[in-house]
């Protein structure tokens, strides 16, 4: 039985006393529609990424620069749940970070090693994309951080709300306990079921689900947008996980949130899914224009290197280990390239005469280089 997406029931509100919980209705199903401008969102997002498939195969050290946009991701994700922190403060040793920032960054560091377990589950172990994987992340994603007492690596056990202080007065209350269980089935069937539906527009509808379900007492949201390229390399709609949306999602976080609400208070869910083609389209065409950029930019690094004649390899090896390695001290040089201290702080101070590095703490000691332009092709 085929259901239309035009004709989307939402669910239903239970009555849990003195307020109410949203029970969305089950999306295990096969969809269709027949709405002209899905059709075209759907054809441009599958170009773009194609495209980005394509470029990502053909760039040298392409895994490089995935780990740098991870950390980007990372970054963005973790700002449309309050932390703040810049793309170098993630990187800094904690003793060169602000007492008030340190939590900040260990929620980052913390979505980068679940980001990795992810890809590695699915790419080494060939692992299937179900709620058991999304747990074994959640447990990364709240180790050591807020959070840490909400459960890790458990669905929840007791009701949770969005907005407000108590249920009766939230903006969002999701399904109850009592709802958990059959709703969570139901979308790993889906996930995994549902073969010939278009990817991107099974992954739309599973992050809305997801949301809308909320099943952890904490980090929903940045395991929902940890999904959406795992389960698109999960399903080899993506050759290496280089596609995050989180910079689009929180570039238009209103729009954002407004749209997953509508799904539940009208059934809006073709105008989600348009919405999500939108920032695919986008995000695939930005992650291009990434990889470009950190291609010429490390070009430009070589051939400064050429005039450079004596010191050059030194300064090779220190700039190879900071394209994985942008921030970093004197002592992590000479550890990752195998340099002495002294040799690393003399081709130092030549690449900061050179504005190749820029120190970033202004001390004497303990100091912190940037490579700055590489950097900013990221942020």
């Amino acid at each position: 039985m085929h259901n239309r997406l035009e004709k989307f029931e939402q669910g239903t509100y239970r009555n849990q006393g003195d307020f109410k919980s949203f029970c969305p209705s089950f999306i295990n199903k096969q969809w269709q529609w027949e709405d002209a401008e899905l059709n075209f969102l759907l054809a441009e997002a599958n170009k773009e990424l194609g495209g980005l498939n394509t470029y990502s195969e053909l760039i040298p050290d392409i895994d490089v620069y995935i780990r740098m946009h991870i950390r980007a991701e990372a970054n963005k994700s973790n700002k449309i749940e309050g932390t703040n922190t810049t793309l170098e403060e993630d990187m800094m040793d904690k003793e060169n970070i602000p007492l008030e920032k340190r939590n900040d960054v260990q929620e980052v560091n913390n979505y980068i090693d679940a980001m990795n377990y992810g890809i590695e589950r699915i790419l080494q172990d060939d692992f299937p994309f179900t709620s058991r994987l999304l747990r074994e992340m959640h447990e990364i994603l709240l180790r050591g951080v807020r959070g840490k007492n909400k459960t890790p690596g458990e669905f929840r056990h007791s009701q949770n709300f969005i907005g407000g202080s108590m249920p009766a007065n939230a903006r969002y209350v999701p399904p109850s306990m009592a709802d958990l269980d059959a709703l969570i089935g139901d979308l790993d069937k889906f996930m995994n079921e549902i073969e010939t539906m278009p990817e991107l527009v099974k992954i739309a509808m599973i992050h809305y689900q997801f949301e809308t379900i909320h099943p952890f007492l904490d980090g929903n949201g940045r395991i929902g947008r940890l999904m959406v390229p795992l389960y698109l390399l999960s399903k080899k709609e993506l050759q290496k996980p280089c596609f995050y949306i989180s910079d689009y999602f929180e570039r238009n976080r209103i729009e954002y949130y407004d749209r997953l609400q509508s799904v539940r208070e009208h059934g809006a869910m073709l105008d989600w899914i348009k919405f999500f083609m939108r920032a695919s389209i986008e995000t695939a065409k930005a992650a291009k224009i990434k990889f470009k950029n950190a291609v010429e930019q490390v070009n430009e690094y070589n051939h400064y290197l050429i005039n450079k004649k004596n010191n050059a390899g030194s300064l090779q090896q220190i700039l190879n280990v900071m394209y994985c390695q942008p921030v970093a001290t004197s002592e992590q040089l000479s550890a990752l390239t195998g340099l002495t201290v002294q040799t690393i702080n003399r081709m130092v101070k030549i690449l900061c005469e050179d504005n190749i590095l820029i120190e970033v703490t202004g001390n004497k000691r303990n100091r912190v280089f940037t490579l700055y332009k590489y950097l900013k092709v990221f942020d």
